[in-house]
């Protein structure tokens, strides 16, 4: 009477090792992934400011806007 409700019966032979092995995979990614985002610091701002470049030879740098006429 409860043969047909035992979970083994409608499975193949040896699918317990691999289903745990992908199980253990996926909780490790899980973590890694809380590990990593839980440590970042979004709020923090880099202290160095990027620099403008000196000379925009190929370019057309306008620097300051044409006076209206």
């Amino acid at each position: 009477m409860f043969d047909s409700l035992v979970l083994g019966t409608h499975l193949p032979s040896g699918w317990l090792w691999p289903a745990m092995i992908f199980f253990g995979l996926v909780v490790f990614a899980a973590l890694l992934v809380l590990l990593l985002v839980g440590g970042a610091r979004f709020d923090d701002h880099p202290n160095v400011v990027p620099s403008t470049p000196v000379s925009c030879a190929p370019f057309s740098c306008v620097t300051t806007a044409p006076a209206p006429s």
